[in-house]
């Protein structure tokens, strides 16, 4: 499990490692949100299966983003960690 502090870091360390299939990211962060993360992220790494989790309840900009399929799903917080493991091993078993 890599982290990072904002979304231009998570850029950078997916840069730099090809191994990563799943990205879980919060909606929000400094420098920009979830799901400009996920935009931008997902122009150059199109494979990786990509989550946000939210304080909130589902925004237009979260709906529009599951509709697109930018994003494989969202989970709120509080969040069951069992359930987004659940949901890691299913797209890395895919």
């Amino acid at each position: 499990m890599l982290t990072a502090e904002n979304g231009s870091k998570g850029l950078e360390i997916i840069s730099g490692n090809n191994d990563i299939k799943v990205v879980v990211s919060d909606m929000k962060m400094p420098v920009m949100n979830g799901i400009e993360f996920v935009r931008k992220a997902r122009k150059s790494f199109p494979d990786i299966f990509y989550y946000i989790l939210t304080g909130f309840e589902i925004t237009d900009e979260i709906q529009q983003a599951l509709d697109s399929g930018l994003i494989r799903r969202y989970f709120k917080k509080p969040f069951n960690i069992n359930e987004i493991s659940s949901e890691i091993e299913i797209v890395i078993n895919e």
